[in-house]
Protein backbone atom coordinates (compact mmCIF):
# COMPACT_ATOMS: atom_id res chain seq x y z
CA UNK A 1 0.00 0.00 0.00
CA UNK A 2 2.63 2.48 0.55
CA UNK A 3 4.69 1.73 -2.65
CA UNK A 4 1.75 2.36 -4.38
CA UNK A 5 0.99 5.50 -2.86
CA UNK A 6 4.83 6.85 -2.90
CA UNK A 7 4.40 6.11 -6.65
CA UNK A 8 0.99 7.80 -6.86
CA UNK A 9 2.11 11.03 -5.26
CA UNK A 10 5.57 11.16 -6.56
CA UNK A 11 4.32 10.24 -10.14
CA UNK A 12 1.33 12.82 -10.08
CA UNK A 13 3.80 15.69 -8.95
CA UNK A 14 6.46 14.94 -11.69
CA UNK A 15 3.81 13.88 -14.53
CA UNK A 16 0.72 16.43 -13.31
CA UNK A 17 -1.60 14.04 -13.18
CA UNK A 18 -4.22 13.53 -10.99
CA UNK A 19 -3.67 11.22 -7.76
CA UNK A 20 -5.55 7.94 -7.08
CA UNK A 21 -4.57 7.92 -3.51
CA UNK A 22 -5.00 10.18 -0.54
CA UNK A 23 -3.49 10.83 2.34
CA UNK A 24 -6.16 10.93 4.70
CA UNK A 25 -7.09 7.41 3.63
CA UNK A 26 -3.53 5.61 4.71
CA UNK A 27 -4.24 4.44 8.41
CA UNK A 28 -1.52 2.06 8.74
CA UNK A 29 1.62 2.37 10.82
CA UNK A 30 4.66 3.52 9.45
CA UNK A 31 7.55 0.56 8.27
CA UNK A 32 9.16 -0.58 11.48
CA UNK A 33 12.74 -0.82 11.98
CA UNK A 34 14.91 -2.40 9.69
CA UNK A 35 16.77 -4.46 12.67
CA UNK A 36 13.14 -6.27 13.11
CA UNK A 37 12.82 -7.00 9.26
CA UNK A 38 16.18 -9.00 9.27
CA UNK A 39 15.75 -10.41 12.80
CA UNK A 40 15.86 -14.60 12.53
CA UNK A 41 13.92 -16.15 15.25
CA UNK A 42 11.12 -14.86 17.66
CA UNK A 43 13.50 -14.30 20.52
CA UNK A 44 15.29 -11.84 18.57
CA UNK A 45 12.11 -9.80 17.58
CA UNK A 46 11.48 -9.60 21.27
CA UNK A 47 14.68 -8.28 22.28
CA UNK A 48 15.31 -5.70 19.72
CA UNK A 49 11.76 -4.45 20.17
CA UNK A 50 12.35 -4.21 24.11
CA UNK A 51 15.80 -2.03 22.84
CA UNK A 52 13.95 -0.33 20.24
CA UNK A 53 11.94 0.54 23.34
CA UNK A 54 14.29 1.56 25.71
CA UNK A 55 15.53 4.37 23.31
CA UNK A 56 12.13 5.91 22.84
CA UNK A 57 12.11 4.51 19.44
CA UNK A 58 7.85 3.33 19.50
CA UNK A 59 6.00 2.49 16.08
CA UNK A 60 3.99 5.88 14.85
CA UNK A 61 1.30 5.39 12.46
CA UNK A 62 1.38 7.47 9.13
CA UNK A 63 -0.25 9.99 9.93
CA UNK A 64 0.89 10.86 13.21
CA UNK A 65 4.14 10.82 11.38
CA UNK A 66 2.72 13.51 8.67
CA UNK A 67 1.48 15.31 11.42
CA UNK A 68 4.90 15.81 13.33
CA UNK A 69 6.49 16.72 9.82
CA UNK A 70 4.00 19.24 9.04
CA UNK A 71 5.16 21.10 12.69
CA UNK A 72 8.57 20.43 12.05
CA UNK A 73 9.20 17.95 14.97
CA UNK A 74 11.53 14.93 14.53
CA UNK A 75 9.94 11.60 13.49
CA UNK A 76 12.18 8.32 14.17
CA UNK A 77 11.28 6.00 11.13
CA UNK A 78 13.90 3.90 8.33
CA UNK A 79 14.51 5.73 4.87
CA UNK A 80 11.35 4.17 3.57
CA UNK A 81 9.66 5.55 6.04
CA UNK A 82 10.88 9.12 4.84
CA UNK A 83 9.95 8.76 1.30
CA UNK A 84 6.39 8.08 2.51
CA UNK A 85 6.19 11.07 4.15
CA UNK A 86 7.64 12.90 1.75
CA UNK A 87 4.95 11.26 -0.34
CA UNK A 88 2.72 12.23 2.33
CA UNK A 89 3.43 16.15 1.73
CA UNK A 90 3.12 15.73 -1.85
CA UNK A 91 -0.44 14.63 -2.08
CA UNK A 92 -1.39 17.07 0.63
CA UNK A 93 0.29 19.46 -1.52
CA UNK A 94 -1.19 18.70 -4.53
CA UNK A 95 -4.66 18.33 -3.06
CA UNK A 96 -4.41 21.72 -1.48
CA UNK A 97 -3.05 23.37 -5.60
CA UNK A 98 -6.43 21.63 -6.67
CA UNK A 99 -8.50 22.99 -3.96
CA UNK A 100 -7.28 26.82 -4.77
CA UNK A 101 -7.94 26.27 -8.63
CA UNK A 102 -11.14 25.30 -7.39
CA UNK A 103 -11.92 28.25 -5.55
CA UNK A 104 -10.27 30.57 -7.56
CA UNK A 105 -12.53 29.51 -10.90
CA UNK A 106 -15.14 30.57 -8.31
CA UNK A 107 -13.78 34.41 -8.04
CA UNK A 108 -12.82 36.83 -5.16
CA UNK A 109 -15.53 36.70 -2.82
CA UNK A 110 -15.95 33.11 -2.88
CA UNK A 111 -12.33 32.96 -2.45
CA UNK A 112 -12.15 34.82 0.66
CA UNK A 113 -14.97 33.51 2.35
CA UNK A 114 -13.21 29.92 2.17
CA UNK A 115 -10.04 31.30 3.54
CA UNK A 116 -8.07 32.62 0.90
CA UNK A 117 -5.61 30.94 -0.82
CA UNK A 118 -1.94 30.66 -0.60
CA UNK A 119 -1.56 30.15 3.38
CA UNK A 120 -0.60 26.76 3.66
CA UNK A 121 2.52 27.21 1.43
CA UNK A 122 4.71 28.52 4.01
CA UNK A 123 3.35 25.63 6.45
CA UNK A 124 4.40 22.84 3.78
CA UNK A 125 7.82 25.01 2.48
CA UNK A 126 9.12 24.44 5.52
CA UNK A 127 8.05 20.61 6.29
CA UNK A 128 9.82 19.83 3.33
CA UNK A 129 13.48 21.39 4.49
CA UNK A 130 12.47 20.40 8.12
CA UNK A 131 11.74 16.80 6.41
CA UNK A 132 15.37 17.09 4.36
CA UNK A 133 17.13 18.15 7.53
CA UNK A 134 15.75 15.25 9.54
CA UNK A 135 16.60 13.03 7.15
CA UNK A 136 20.19 14.85 6.68
CA UNK A 137 20.61 13.91 10.35
CA UNK A 138 19.64 9.94 10.09
CA UNK A 139 22.22 9.60 6.83
CA UNK A 140 24.59 11.33 8.89
CA UNK A 141 24.48 8.93 12.15
CA UNK A 142 24.19 5.73 9.75
CA UNK A 143 27.33 6.59 8.05
CA UNK A 144 29.11 7.48 10.72
CA UNK A 145 27.68 3.81 12.10
CA UNK A 146 29.05 2.24 8.80
CA UNK A 147 32.55 3.88 8.99
CA UNK A 148 32.88 3.37 12.64
CA UNK A 149 32.96 -0.33 12.41
CA UNK A 150 36.48 -1.23 11.04
CA UNK A 151 35.60 -4.83 9.88
CA UNK A 152 32.55 -2.86 7.41
CA UNK A 153 33.71 -3.60 3.56
CA UNK A 154 30.10 -4.20 2.96
CA UNK A 155 30.27 -2.10 -0.39
CA UNK A 156 26.30 -3.03 -0.99
CA UNK A 157 24.69 -1.22 1.81
CA UNK A 158 27.32 1.56 1.26
CA UNK A 159 26.11 1.67 -2.60
CA UNK A 160 22.75 1.64 -0.98
CA UNK A 161 23.10 4.35 1.31
CA UNK A 162 24.07 6.87 -1.64
CA UNK A 163 21.09 6.19 -3.67
CA UNK A 164 19.38 6.82 -0.76
CA UNK A 165 21.06 9.93 0.38
CA UNK A 166 20.99 10.99 -3.38
CA UNK A 167 17.37 10.21 -3.98
CA UNK A 168 16.42 12.71 -0.90
CA UNK A 169 18.17 15.50 -2.81
CA UNK A 170 15.61 15.02 -6.02
CA UNK A 171 12.35 14.46 -3.89
CA UNK A 172 13.04 17.34 -1.82
CA UNK A 173 14.14 20.08 -5.31
CA UNK A 174 11.31 18.25 -6.62
CA UNK A 175 8.55 19.07 -3.84
CA UNK A 176 10.32 22.97 -3.98
CA UNK A 177 9.53 23.39 -7.54
CA UNK A 178 6.39 21.89 -8.39
CA UNK A 179 5.31 24.26 -5.09
CA UNK A 180 5.61 26.67 -7.13
CA UNK A 181 4.96 26.02 -10.54
CA UNK A 182 2.89 23.39 -12.73
CA UNK A 183 4.74 20.96 -15.01
CA UNK A 184 1.72 21.07 -17.57
CA UNK A 185 1.74 24.79 -17.92
CA UNK A 186 5.52 24.74 -18.35
CA UNK A 187 5.39 22.06 -21.27
CA UNK A 188 2.28 24.01 -22.94
CA UNK A 189 4.59 27.00 -22.75
CA UNK A 190 7.53 25.14 -24.44
CA UNK A 191 5.00 24.20 -26.90
CA UNK A 192 4.27 20.41 -26.59
CA UNK A 193 1.40 19.49 -28.98
CA UNK A 194 -0.22 16.37 -26.94
CA UNK A 195 -0.29 16.09 -23.17
CA UNK A 196 -1.83 13.59 -21.06
CA UNK A 197 -3.86 12.19 -23.59
CA UNK A 198 -5.18 15.30 -25.65
CA UNK A 199 -4.21 17.54 -28.14
CA UNK A 200 -3.52 21.19 -26.92
CA UNK A 201 -5.21 23.79 -29.21
CA UNK A 202 -4.33 27.19 -30.05
CA UNK A 203 -6.81 28.45 -26.79
CA UNK A 204 -4.63 26.77 -24.16
CA UNK A 205 -1.36 27.80 -25.23
CA UNK A 206 -2.63 31.30 -24.98
CA UNK A 207 -4.25 30.93 -21.62
CA UNK A 208 -0.85 29.40 -20.46
CA UNK A 209 1.30 32.20 -21.72
CA UNK A 210 -0.99 34.37 -20.04
CA UNK A 211 -0.20 32.64 -17.14
CA UNK A 212 2.89 32.22 -17.65
CA UNK A 213 4.57 35.35 -18.28
CA UNK A 214 1.47 37.73 -16.57
CA UNK A 215 0.70 36.11 -13.51
CA UNK A 216 3.55 33.89 -12.66
CA UNK A 217 7.33 34.81 -13.82
CA UNK A 218 7.21 38.35 -12.49
CA UNK A 219 5.92 36.53 -8.58
CA UNK A 220 8.17 35.66 -5.79
CA UNK A 221 6.58 32.14 -6.48
CA UNK A 222 8.36 31.88 -9.62
CA UNK A 223 12.24 33.11 -8.25
CA UNK A 224 11.42 30.43 -5.65
CA UNK A 225 10.49 27.72 -7.97
CA UNK A 226 13.94 28.74 -10.50
CA UNK A 227 16.29 29.38 -7.47
CA UNK A 228 15.67 25.49 -6.58
CA UNK A 229 15.68 24.06 -10.03
CA UNK A 230 19.09 26.16 -10.96
CA UNK A 231 20.40 24.51 -7.27
CA UNK A 232 19.28 21.10 -8.79
CA UNK A 233 20.79 22.00 -11.76
CA UNK A 234 23.66 22.56 -11.04
CA UNK A 235 24.25 19.98 -8.30
CA UNK A 236 23.69 17.07 -10.39
CA UNK A 237 25.47 18.67 -13.74
CA UNK A 238 28.45 20.60 -11.87
CA UNK A 239 28.54 18.81 -8.95
CA UNK A 240 32.08 20.59 -8.25
CA UNK A 241 30.43 24.09 -8.10
CA UNK A 242 27.57 23.24 -5.73
CA UNK A 243 27.54 23.54 -2.21
CA UNK A 244 24.77 20.27 -2.10
CA UNK A 245 26.92 17.48 -1.54
CA UNK A 246 25.89 15.09 -4.73
CA UNK A 247 26.33 12.09 -7.65
CA UNK A 248 27.90 9.47 -6.08
CA UNK A 249 28.45 7.24 -8.65
CA UNK A 250 30.71 9.46 -10.73
CA UNK A 251 34.15 10.50 -10.72
CA UNK A 252 34.84 14.17 -11.18
CA UNK A 253 35.17 15.50 -14.43
CA UNK A 254 33.16 12.89 -16.39
CA UNK A 255 29.58 14.36 -17.57
CA UNK A 256 26.28 13.62 -16.46
CA UNK A 257 24.69 10.60 -18.41
CA UNK A 258 21.02 10.23 -18.02
CA UNK A 259 21.14 6.52 -19.61
CA UNK A 260 23.39 5.57 -16.31
CA UNK A 261 21.47 7.20 -13.72
CA UNK A 262 20.75 4.84 -10.97
CA UNK A 263 18.02 7.05 -9.89
CA UNK A 264 14.40 6.36 -11.89
CA UNK A 265 13.26 9.85 -11.20
CA UNK A 266 16.45 12.48 -11.50
CA UNK A 267 16.36 12.55 -15.10
CA UNK A 268 12.75 13.71 -15.36
CA UNK A 269 13.75 16.16 -12.68
CA UNK A 270 16.04 17.71 -14.05
CA UNK A 271 14.09 18.09 -17.36
CA UNK A 272 11.59 19.34 -15.11
CA UNK A 273 14.28 22.19 -13.63
CA UNK A 274 15.23 22.96 -16.86
CA UNK A 275 11.74 23.69 -18.05
CA UNK A 276 11.44 25.79 -15.23
CA UNK A 277 14.61 27.85 -16.02
CA UNK A 278 13.82 28.42 -19.41
CA UNK A 279 10.33 29.47 -18.55
CA UNK A 280 11.26 32.23 -16.07
CA UNK A 281 14.23 33.26 -18.59
CA UNK A 282 11.82 33.46 -21.93
CA UNK A 283 8.57 34.55 -20.03
CA UNK A 284 10.86 37.27 -18.75
CA UNK A 285 13.89 38.12 -21.40
CA UNK A 286 12.12 36.48 -24.26
CA UNK A 287 14.87 35.45 -27.07
CA UNK A 288 17.67 35.91 -28.00
CA UNK A 289 18.63 35.30 -31.60
CA UNK A 290 21.79 37.52 -31.35
CA UNK A 291 23.78 35.22 -29.15
CA UNK A 292 26.33 32.76 -31.10
CA UNK A 293 25.46 28.97 -30.68
CA UNK A 294 27.70 26.34 -29.56
CA UNK A 295 28.59 24.01 -32.35
CA UNK A 296 31.61 21.21 -30.48
CA UNK A 297 30.17 19.05 -27.50
CA UNK A 298 33.09 21.01 -25.66
CA UNK A 299 31.64 24.68 -26.03
CA UNK A 300 28.17 23.08 -25.13
CA UNK A 301 29.62 22.01 -22.03
CA UNK A 302 31.64 24.77 -21.00
CA UNK A 303 28.57 26.73 -21.82
CA UNK A 304 26.26 24.85 -20.03
CA UNK A 305 29.07 25.40 -16.53
CA UNK A 306 29.49 29.20 -17.08
CA UNK A 307 25.63 29.53 -17.10
CA UNK A 308 25.37 26.84 -13.66
CA UNK A 309 28.35 29.03 -12.04
CA UNK A 310 26.83 32.24 -12.55
CA UNK A 311 22.99 31.82 -11.99
CA UNK A 312 23.13 28.70 -9.78
CA UNK A 313 25.09 30.52 -7.03
CA UNK A 314 22.64 32.79 -6.14
CA UNK A 315 22.15 33.01 -2.39
CA UNK A 316 18.40 33.62 -2.52
CA UNK A 317 15.58 33.70 -4.71
CA UNK A 318 15.40 36.99 -4.54
CA UNK A 319 19.12 38.08 -6.24
CA UNK A 320 17.14 36.50 -8.94
CA UNK A 321 15.20 39.52 -9.01
CA UNK A 322 18.40 41.73 -10.03
CA UNK A 323 20.14 39.48 -12.56
CA UNK A 324 20.06 39.54 -16.40
CA UNK A 325 20.34 37.23 -19.51
CA UNK A 326 18.55 34.21 -17.27
CA UNK A 327 16.91 33.22 -20.71
CA UNK A 328 20.46 32.81 -22.40
CA UNK A 329 20.49 29.30 -21.19
CA UNK A 330 20.80 27.41 -24.56
CA UNK A 331 23.73 25.44 -23.99
CA UNK A 332 22.98 23.76 -20.69
CA UNK A 333 18.84 22.72 -22.79
CA UNK A 334 21.47 21.59 -25.09
CA UNK A 335 23.73 19.25 -23.59
CA UNK A 336 20.21 17.63 -21.51
CA UNK A 337 18.55 16.93 -24.81
CA UNK A 338 21.66 15.05 -25.63
CA UNK A 339 21.42 13.17 -22.77
CA UNK A 340 17.94 12.68 -22.73
CA UNK A 341 18.01 11.29 -26.43
CA UNK A 342 20.73 8.55 -25.33
CA UNK A 343 18.24 7.14 -22.88
CA UNK A 344 15.56 4.32 -23.59
CA UNK A 345 12.55 6.02 -21.79
CA UNK A 346 10.22 7.50 -24.40
CA UNK A 347 9.21 9.70 -22.23
CA UNK A 348 12.55 11.66 -21.95
CA UNK A 349 12.58 11.30 -25.69
CA UNK A 350 9.62 13.48 -25.58
CA UNK A 351 11.30 15.41 -23.21
CA UNK A 352 14.54 16.32 -25.40
CA UNK A 353 11.85 17.17 -28.43
CA UNK A 354 10.27 19.92 -26.25
CA UNK A 355 13.49 21.31 -24.85
CA UNK A 356 14.55 21.39 -28.74
CA UNK A 357 11.54 23.70 -28.96
CA UNK A 358 13.03 26.14 -26.25
CA UNK A 359 16.55 26.06 -28.28
CA UNK A 360 14.54 27.00 -31.20
CA UNK A 361 12.21 29.54 -29.40
CA UNK A 362 15.30 31.13 -27.81
CA UNK A 363 16.84 31.67 -31.13
CA UNK A 364 13.75 33.42 -32.27
CA UNK A 365 12.74 30.92 -34.79
CA UNK A 366 8.80 29.61 -34.73
CA UNK A 367 8.31 26.09 -33.68
CA UNK A 368 6.57 23.73 -36.28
Amino acid sequence: AFAAFVIDSIHATMFGHSTVMVAHEMRLPLPCDDKLWKATSSAEVARIESNLMSMGCKPISFLEGLKRTLSNQEVQTNAFGRMILMAGLLSVSWHMNQRDLQVNSLGGGVSQALGGRDKWRGTLTRAFDSWKSDFDKALMKQRSELSADPYNYDLQSRNEANVVFESRIVLHHLAHMAMHVDIVDCQIFARAKRLLGRTIGPQDLNSAQRRMKDAWAPTAKARDATYYALKFLQSVLCPEQSDTPGVSYRTDGELYSASSDVLLNRPWVLYFAALVVWCYGYALEGASPGIPLPTTQQEKVQGMREYLAKYGSVQSPEELKNMQGISHNTPLLMVLKDTFDATRWELLHEGATLLNNCIQLNMGQPVA
